[in-house]
């Protein structure tokens, strides 16, 4: 089934593909129904082991990229919600791609074949900068992500991870933030690397000093710069 003009226009709104011209060359692969999936809830969309399975953008949905380790349990590495992308890592690279992905939602996601991202390289800077960007900051990321699962506690992973994303914390005008919680608690504790009872005790901490307030689909932060100086004293490390 092909994607409705919702979808197209999601993924138009992403950060690889916003502010794009609406070009053939943009719009051809954007509009295939070929390159479209709209897929159920624990779906596999790539396999561990698949070889140039192209570039995925999703519209909406959450999918998560998870690895199995030999004594059969799994450990979600990270996960891809509306306007991300995965799969990046594995264009034009003989490389097996090392995880699953799988949708943990109902999702709409774009798949663009290395061919099409070639042309697009060949044909566009500016989707050439914008590609180079986000694969940039990508590797930051996981290199943050690295060194905060070595050094920090399950409090400030979460902390991190929710709320600063290794980076400085979000400014809204009275200093609150209202934060949807899309994955369940076991699935994040994986993502953390942390015990389902860790993170529960690091829930627990925050709202016993009134950092948090639990909401029906997420927590609310009454004051995020005492949020991040509660687990970073001395200022975000990055």
């Amino acid at each position: 089934m092909p994607f409705s003009e919702t979808d197209i226009s999601l993924v138009r709104s992403s950060a690889l593909m916003r502010g794009l011209p609406a070009s053939p060359l943009f719009e051809g692969p954007l509009r295939d129904p070929a390159n479209h999936l709209l897929a159920p809830a624990d779906t596999v969309v790539i396999a561990a082991g698949t070889r140039a399975p192209g570039l995925h953008l999703v519209a909406h949905g959450t999918v998560e990229m998870v690895v199995a380790p030999a004594d059969g349990s799994e450990k979600i590495v990270d996960f891809a919600r509306a306007g991300g992308m995965f799969a990046e890592e594995s264009l034009f690279e003989a490389q097996p791609v090392r995880y699953t992905a799988r949708t943990l939602t109902p999702a709409a996601i774009l798949r663009l074949p290395e061919s099409v991202i070639t042309d697009w390289l060949a044909a566009s800077p500016e989707f050439s900068r914008r590609l180079i960007g986000l694969l940039a900051a990508r590797t930051d990321y996981l290199q943050k992500d690295m060194v905060t699962f070595c050094t920090k506690s399950a409090t400030a992973r979460l902390v991190c991870y929710l709320v600063c994303q290794f980076n400085e914390t979000p400014r809204t005008p009275d200093g609150s933030l209202s934060l949807s919680i899309t994955v369940p608690r076991s699935k994040l504790a994986s993502r953390l690397g942390v015990s389902d009872s860790h993170l529960s005790r690091a829930f627990r901490e925050l709202e016993d000093k009134g950092l948090i307030v639990k909401q029906r689909n997420g927590i609310y932060i009454p004051d995020v710069q005492a949020l991040s100086q509660y687990v970073c004293p001395a200022g975000c490390d990055w």
